[in-house]
């Protein structure tokens, strides 16, 4: 799979279809082009973002753009900064699928027939990833026994068909669980400037 080298900034001057090419043959062709185009965010941080949305760790999508780990962070900080989502990975991505001007993802043409049900725990642990809540804080906030989420977490990502909690979040919004007129948006207390964790270490890996 190709790689295309980028620097440390990303203030948008990188040429759009480089920074986007690690994404050929992973997407719709329709979302990329719509990512081509897409008038929020620059084109590292779209990239950066899709990349981790489709599973990729981190380090795999920095290597798929042929950078460094600290430029994807940087990259996802400074979206996080301009979506105003919380520091919570999978809170960025709800966030930015939230926003009108971001296209949605689409689906590759493997999705189940009928509609995904999900009960109402497993609905309240997706919301907590969309909004950017823990699942400790979740279990709190609810009285529920932390470990029993534990189970129900990863029964969750395999009703998604995710390999983390962000793959998670795009997968709602791919299978119509999440839509811009029926989707959670994040808590006041999450979006706190003055406490808002960076998209590093426990953090960025949702």
């Amino acid at each position: 799979m190709s790689t295309h080298t980028i620097s440390p900034r990303t203030d948008g001057t990188e040429a759009v279809d480089d920074v986007l090419a690690s994404l050929h043959g992973q997407l719709a062709d329709a979302e990329l082009k719509a990512l081509r185009t897409c008038p929020i965010l620059n084109p590292v941080q779209r990239a950066a973002l899709t990349l981790i949305s489709i599973g990729h760790t981190h380090r795999g999508a920095a290597t798929l753009l042929g950078g460094s780990l600290h430029t994807v962070t940087h990259a996802l900080n400074f979206a996080d900064q301009k979506l105003k989502s919380g520091g919570r990975t999978p809170a960025l991505l709800h966030a930015a699928y939230r926003h009108p001007d971001y296209p949605l993802p689409l689906p590759r043409g493997t999705e189940p027939e009928e509609p995904l049900a999900l009960d109402t725990v497993e609905r309240a642990v997706l919301d907590a990833y969309a909004t950017g809540i823990t699942l400790r804080r979740l279990a709190e906030s609810r009285r529920w026994p932390t470990h029993h989420l534990t189970p129900v977490n990863k029964n969750l990502l395999g009703k998604l068909v995710a390999r983390n909690a962000a793959h998670g979040v795009r997968r709602a919004w791919e299978l119509g669980i999440y839509t811009r007129e029926d989707c959670p948006a994040a808590p006041e207390d999450t979006v706190n400037r003055n406490s808002r964790p960076t998209l590093s270490g426990s953090a960025r890996r949702g």
